[in-house]
């Protein structure tokens, strides 16, 4: 696992530069909640095809890592999905 990520800085570089700027633009967002969760599932696609493109570079894809991060992506918009209702 410590190789993958040493491997693959820049990749991580990019992903929290996303999670900051979701955060930064969920906030400044407040209190119109329809736009945090357009934003909240933009950046669960985003998440997602991050996962993926990455995975693919590495060529250590398969159909279990693809449903992990389909599946991380979900539960994370739904829980923000439900905390703004």
């Amino acid at each position: 696992m410590k190789s993958f990520l040493k491997k693959n800085q820049l990749a991580y570089l990019i992903l929290f530069i996303l999670l900051g700027l979701f955060a930064l633009l969920f906030m400044r967002a407040w209190p119109n909640r329809e736009l945090q969760r357009q934003l909240t599932l933009g950046f669960g696609i985003t998440y997602f095809v991050w996962g993926v493109l990455t995975h693919v570079k590495s060529k250590k894809i398969n159909s279990e890592i693809i449903f992990e991060y389909l599946a991380i992506s979900m539960l994370a918009v739904l829980i923000i999905v439900l905390i703004t209702l």
